[in-house]
């Protein structure tokens, strides 16, 4: 089931459903992404042909909620990539659920190392985000991975992966992933759990990476005002 929120067509499915079922192209829209669609249509249309669009926000899944279009969950991208690289490991000497090879594409070389390290086995391949597209898609085609994971930042991830799937045919699961490689690698700590709860993972952000201030505020600050002007408009109908 699709939900239309400020013109994004998201995918209402929780997490369990969202690891049994994504494939194709995924995208993780958060408040940025939806602020940025508004006056980006060619984004805008890459994110509605994904083949999957999960809400990856707790604020915007509160917005859509004060705007009566209940999504089921938020899908954060560190733990949708834990459960995907779980899902082709071992566990307690019984054979893997289901058998995928990641490759990982993006961040600093530290980082992206890293990540590999963390996530194990099951990664196949990890280089940094500023290699040449046409050389990683080579190296993907060698080691033919199951699922590819970009972190190269929005819109450059999203625009990468629609413009270059159809060239990588083992490939069948790609993800753009943001930032969650600095995430898992330790460089950046997460938000504590209560304030996630609370719906302040942003302030969290500010606080450890106040290089991003423009863009939180642009972010957040840009998803109330939409929020509003669709309460106000739907007020206005009524």
């Amino acid at each position: 089931m699709k939900i239309d929120l400020f013109g994004i067509k998201f995918d209402n499915l929780t997490m369990e459903e969202a690891v049994e079922r994504i494939k194709g192209f995924v995208v993780l829209p958060y408040s940025e992404f939806v602020v940025r669609a508004q006056k980006n249509e060619e984004f805008r249309s890459i994110l509605n042909q994904a083949d999957f669009c999960l809400c990856e926000s707790r604020g915007l899944w509160l917005m859509a909620k004060l705007l009566g279009k209940k999504l089921n969950q938020e899908i954060n991208g560190v733990e949708l990539i834990y459960k995907i690289s779980q899902k082709s490991r071992q566990f307690g000497g019984q054979a893997p659920v289901k058998s995928q090879k990641l490759f990982l594409f993006g961040g600093t070389e530290n980082v992206v190392k890293k990540t590999a390290e963390i996530l194990g086995e099951c990664v196949v391949g990890a280089e940094n985000g500023y290699r040449d597209f046409d050389e990683i898609i080579e190296k993907i085609n060698q080691v033919q991975p199951d699922v590819l994971l970009v972190g190269l930042g929005s819109p450059k991830q999203e625009k990468f992966i629609a413009e270059n799937l159809s060239k990588m045919p083992s490939v069948k699961l790609a993800i753009g992933v943001g930032g969650a490689f600095d995430f898992i690698s330790g460089r950046v700590k997460r938000a504590p759990k209560f304030t996630q709860k609370i719906y302040l993972e942003w302030l969290w952000r500010l606080i450890v990476q106040p290089q991003r201030i423009n863009r939180i505020f642009k972010g957040v600050g840009g998803l109330i005002c939409l929020t509003l002007g669709n309460m106000l408009n739907l007020k206005s109908k009524k």
